[in-house]
């Protein structure tokens, strides 16, 4: 899950494009593992049995009518809806809302046997949940796998065996930069290593340019693990290791390193003092508003707003997409957070939207998705991604193909189940160390504790 969505600039106060938070409630774990606990065994339970997979299009399911529910960013337009329709002769009525509703209403449904649509939004961190539960259609039995072997992001939504969902975009972690504030201390190139990182914001604070150079959240919301799991993944680590164990307590894990040289940024008066207290949208609202030169952890897909005039102070020139810092001067800390559309096994329209979907995954569609300003989706497939380079429509291409070797699923054979409970654990221990009220040692140990009381609960 991109947790800002498609994040997009915004100058202060004003929310472009809608946060996103996971739900994290207690209510809506233990409602998982009830799911998992009664969900069926049979085949049904995965959504095989006698369905059949759906392959081009055609009026077979004519007649029919669809319900989609996704958020607004993926609303797709009722003219291009139509457009599917008019193949089909299958009808779409599409509802929007918002992320955390539609994670309550399909786990309330669901529980209760009943559809909460034909296809609904499936966000990479929803992956476990939904797997373990066996509420959603097995993508296996009803798409050809010729059509999910050619995303690059959909190992992302696999569990188990089941492919629980295809992804409508991808997205991927980076950092933005102003480089106007850079030439302006004299730094001609942006850093590639955590200790050039620290030194330009230093010699940028130093000169007066801007008084806190950084931008980055450390409050207790879902974006600020982002940070945290970027500077991990570029020092060559996970937040687990391959036998779903902690792999961050040793003060030589990738893990450890990362949550250090963050409190050396924030203490070292290099971010401001109140990103441990910011929104969603604290951290872009500064880079927009020109009050950081570096937004440290960001999606590509909100380069287009900070380069936007009516929406950014920066000048559209000055803005860059780079990838991260690396602790070894490999630029490698990237990782996936694509979302996805999936069918839940109450549907009764499961194969007129496996059709919908094949269809969203041809290329005009994926295109579409991308260059509409209302979705802004960058596609999950590698075709689409090179089709848009190599006609330069892409922006900051040549960044973003260096990093999609790299954006891969954060955990090795999928999201755990418990993964929801754990994130709001994840952001409230990074905000602790940064205020100073436990070490680095002690969150971190704390942290570890807490997987092995989840990863342990039989989700």
């Amino acid at each position: 899950m991109k947790l800002a969505g498609k994040p997009t600039a915004v100058v202060a106060g004003s929310a472009v494009h809608p946060a996103r938070r996971l739900a994290l409630c207690i209510v809506a774990f233990a409602l998982v593992l009830a799911g998992a606990a009664c969900g069926s065994s049979s085949p049904s339970g995965s959504g095989t049995g006698s369905l059949k997979v759906v392959t081009g299009l055609s009026h077979k399911y004519a007649g029919q009518t669809i319900t989609m529910l996704l958020p607004p960013w993926a609303a797709i337009p009722k003219a291009e809806l139509a457009k599917f329709t008019k193949l089909t002769g299958i009808k779409v009525n599409l509802q929007s809302l918002a992320f955390d509703d539609i994670h309550n209403k399909i786990g309330t449904a669901e529980a209760a046997g009943v559809a909460p649509a034909d296809i609904t939004e499936v966000d990479w961190t929803w992956t476990g949940q939904f797997g373990a539960s066996r509420w959603y259609t097995n993508l296996h039995s009803l798409l050809p796998h010729s059509l999910i072997d050619s995303s690059f992001v959909a190992p992302d939504f696999q569990y188990h065996g089941q492919q629980v969902a295809m992804p409508y975009n991808s997205d991927m972690r980076g950092s933005i930069i102003n480089m106007k504030y850079f030439r302006e201390a004299g730094i001609t190139a942006p850093p590639t290593t955590w200790a050039q990182l620290l030194a330009d914001a230093k010699k940028i604070k130093a000169r007066g340019i801007v008084q806190y150079p950084i931008a980055a959240d450390f409050s207790d919301i879902e974006s600020t693990t982002f940070f945290w799991y970027m500077l991990m993944r570029s020092a060559g680590g996970n937040l687990l290791t391959s036998n779903g164990q902690p792999a961050f307590t040793s003060p030589s894990s990738p893990g450890y390193q990362a949550l250090t040289f963050l409190q050396e940024l924030y203490k070292g008066g290099l971010v401001p003092p109140g990103a441990v207290t910011w929104d969603n949208n604290a951290a872009d609202n500064a880079l927009a508003g020109g009050t950081v030169a570096i937004l440290l952890a960001e999606s590509p897909a909100a380069v287009p707003g900070f380069q936007t005039p009516s929406q950014s102070k920066v000048a559209k020139d000055d803005i860059t997409f780079i990838p991260s810092p690396g602790s070894n001067g490999h630029a490698t800390g990237s990782f996936a957070l694509p979302e996805g559309m999936g069918i839940p096994i109450q549907s009764k329209h499961k194969q007129a939207a496996a059709m919908f979907i094949e269809w969203w995954h041809q290329l005009p569609q994926l295109l579409y998705g991308y260059l509409n300003p209302a979705l802004g989706d960058l596609p999950p497939a590698q075709s689409a991604i090179s089709y848009l380079a190599s006609h330069n429509k892409l922006a900051d291409g040549a960044t973003i193909l260096h990093l999609l070797p790299y954006a891969t699923p954060m955990f090795q054979g999928g999201t755990p189940p418990w993964y929801p409970a754990l994130s709001t654990d994840v952001s409230t221990m990074i905000q602790s160390v940064m205020e100073g009220h436990e070490t680095v040692k002690a969150g971190l140990n704390s942290l570890a504790g807490q997987i092995h009381v989840l990863s342990s609960s039989g989700a």
